[in-house]
């Protein structure tokens, strides 16, 4: 019998969800090829490990002992390898951090700056994440940390600091009906059909499209998978989107115009880190941040 890791993180992603296609959106996986790996996984072991209905899916009892077994080597494989690259980062004196698109160079700087007066024979490398899996970069070890907004998935396995709450804002192309207003309401957007990042960035998605408020998921005109894409279905009339107010000043687009929206809820960016690492040029790294967000 050869057990791939991954076989055992599809098999913890379904048991934990008890749901096929919610366990390949975490997954970031095509959720035919879930099924075809985990049915693998049972040949190989000899043994079903789930119950399958057209409505329900359910740990059988080889299930149910497999999990904690699964989750604690799928764990600890995680653990090694987010240690081995920060000992590799460490020897190579780089902090591999990532961020989104959305967050103000000039506060990405201000972050450096700080942390090159805390460690300075360190230097900070800089990488975009992909709007897809925001936080999967920190959970997989890729990052040390990242500045993010937040909710993100992921969050039970992440540790944060707030860096900056502020206001949102609905990006409009430039004749739209609402345009002219100085502030909107989200009353005002209920019918609009908005752009929306990928479904697989979760709660992200959710916080953008204000489900929370509107109750349900609005009318949604495209999915986009980067800013680029983003603000040129805006200009084209696709939808409207919601943004920060960190997002209002970085991005000016020919085409396209920002009213504050005066009921949302407030934006949150965030440093994030794995859960527990308590490593000292982390913890330097996140103190540079906060102390950098308190003059930006």
């Amino acid at each position: 019998m050869d057990v791939s890791t991954r076989a055992l993180r599809y098999f913890v992603a379904v048991a934990e969800e008890l749901h096929f296609t919610r366990a390949a959106e975490r997954l970031y996986v095509a959720q035919p090829a879930l099924s075809k790996a985990v049915r693998r996984l049972e040949e190989e072991l000899g043994t079903a490990l789930f119950v399958r209905t057209r409505h329900s899916v359910a740990l059988t009892d080889a299930g149910r002992s497999l999990l904690p077994v699964a989750r604690a080597a799928v764990e600890a494989l995680d653990g090694w390898e987010r240690q081995a690259r920060a000992e590799r980062d460490a020897a190579a004196r780089v902090l591999r951090i990532g961020y989104h698109s959305a967050v103000d160079p000039a506060l990405l700087s201000a972050v450096t700056g700080r942390f090159a007066e805390l460690r300075p024979g360190l230097r900070v490398e800089l990488l975009l994440n992909d709007w897809n899996d925001p936080a999967g970069t920190v959970l997989s070890g890729r990052d040390r940390a990242a500045l993010l907004r937040l909710p993100v998935p992921g969050a039970n396995l992440l540790d944060h600091e707030i860096l900056v709450r502020e206001g949102r804002y609905v990006a409009l192309p430039e004749g739209h009906r609402l345009a002219g207003r100085a502030s909107i309401r989200l009353a005002d957007l209920r019918d609009e059909p908005f752009v929306a990042l990928p479904a697989s960035s979760g709660p992200l998605r959710a916080h953008w499209l204000a489900v929370d408020r509107f109750g349900t998921l609005p009318k949604v005109g495209v999915e986009v998978h980067n800013s680029e894409d983003y603000f040129l279905a805006i200009q084209s009339g696709r939808g409207i989107a919601m943004v920060a107010a960190m997002s209002a000043r970085v991005y000016r687009r020919p085409g396209v115009v920002y009213r504050p929206v005066e009921d949302a809820p407030e934006s949150e960016l965030a440093v994030v880190w794995p859960r527990g690492d308590t490593d000292p040029v982390l913890r330097d790294f996140v103190r540079a941040c906060v102390e950098a967000s308190e003059t930006y």
